[in-house]
């Protein structure tokens, strides 16, 4: 099923996150953020530590709890496992940011890898592709 299709007309569904769109992912799920009743406080609790709170935020530790638990539904399971051990949503938020741009970099970094064998690959005579790749 296409990405496009489970986006189109969804203001109520969490975005999915899908390697190598993590940016993409921010945007649209900031995006559903803006759209929830308690919006300033969960993108608060994302962006800012719980030590920053005030005294009437720690109050409204419900609405972390929330956001985390809105955040998770968008994980496919294999990245849900690498980060479920933050406990604040703002440790969970930065987490998945380390995790998700290190593998955009990384698929990157496989693409120059690939690219640059591929541009100096030198056979010798008489041999055969197959004994190169065996």
């Amino acid at each position: 099923m296409s990405q496009d299709v489970l986006t189109i007309g969804s203001t109520m569904r969490i975005p999915l996150l899908y390697r190598g769109e993590y940016s993409e992912w921010v945007e649209r799920y900031m995006n559903y953020l803006k759209e929830q009743t308690d919006r300033e406080a969960m993108i608060n609790s994302i962006k800012n530590d719980k030590s920053m709170w005030s005294d009437q935020e720690k109050i409204v530790q419900k609405i972390d709890r929330l956001a985390i638990s809105l955040l998770i539904q968008g994980l496919p399971n294999d990245i849900y496992s690498l980060i479920d051990s933050n406990k604040t949503a703002k440790d969970l938020w930065d987490a998945l940011a380390r995790h998700m741009l290190g593998s955009e970099y990384g698929e990157q970094d496989r693409k120059a890898t690939v690219l640059y064998e591929h541009e100096t690959f030198k056979a010798t005579e008489g041999e055969l592709l197959l004994d190169t790749h065996v």
